[in-house]
Parts: C-alpha cells; sequence; structure tokens
C-alpha cells in the first residue's frame, strides 16, 4: 500500500500515532545511550550516534504530520516529555565535553608555543638578566 506504513508484525497498516510513537521512544533511548557513554567514559562511536540520531530526525520529520492536531493522548505526551528531558540532558553531557576538550587543547597548545619559543620575552629570561 502507497503512503501507508506497515508494521513488523501483521503486516497490516500501523496508525499513523502509533509510528510517531515507536519513533519517539527510539530517539529517546538513542540519545539515552549516547549519553551513558559519554557519562561513563566508554569509547563509544561518537560517529554513529550522530548518525542514528540523524536518522531518528528524519524519522520524526516525516511522521510529524501525525501531530498537525495534537493529540491529548497521556502516553505521547509523557513519551515527548521525556524526549525533551533526554536531549536536554545529552546537550548539557555535549557541552561538558566539549569545555573539556576546548581546555585539554588550550593546556596543549600552550605547552607547543613554550616548547617552540626562544624565552626572549619570558618573564624567566628577564629574572635572568643581570641589573643594568
Amino acid at each position: 500500500m502507497r503512503g501507508s506504513i506497515l508494521s513488523h508484525d501483521d503486516e497490516a497498516p500501523e496508525a499513523p500515532l502509533d509510528g510517531l510513537l515507536r519513533a519517539v521512544h527510539r530517539t529517546r533511548n538513542t540519545i539515552d545511550e549516547e549519553t551513558a557513554a559519554l557519562e561513563s567514559g566508554a569509547t563509544a562511536d561518537y560517529g554513529e550516534f550522530r548518525h542514528r540520531k540523524d536518522l531518528c530526525l528524519l524519522e520524526l520529520s516525516r511522521r510529524a504530520p501525525a501531530l498537525v492536531h495534537p493529540p491529548r493522548d497521556p502516553e505521547m505526551i509523557a513519551a515527548l516529555r521525556d524526549l525533551k528531558d533526554a536531549i536536554i540532558r545529552n546537550q548539557k553531557t555535549l557541552r561538558c565535553h566539549v569545555n573539556a576538550a576546548r581546555q585539554v587543547s588550550a593546556i596543549i597548545m600552550k605547552s607547543m608555543a613554550e616548547e617552540d619559543s626562544d624565552h626572549t620575552y619570558s618573564t624567566r629570561a628577564a629574572h635572568k638578566r643581570p641589573p643594568a
């Protein structure tokens, strides 16, 4: 059937709201997995997480017409709130990691600059000069 989304269980058309709910849950799970990996310090393929999140965003955007008239469905409302909270936690965790990477990069750059310098204008060189 063109234009309808089939479920994996019985190959019957899936209700748009059901598909959207599954997409919201899948997106939240992906974001939660990335956040957990960041928080644990585990080695992870963050490119893969980005790819998965891109696919989730694509799926959500394709299913967005189901929200033209926002449903009063409590399960959907709760799922969207959970997704929002997961995104906020993920953003905070990512921001923390980016800031740490910037700090480490600044330390490395400073060390490299000091190593390359001949120390002509450094405070150490000024203290070594005999008074005039």
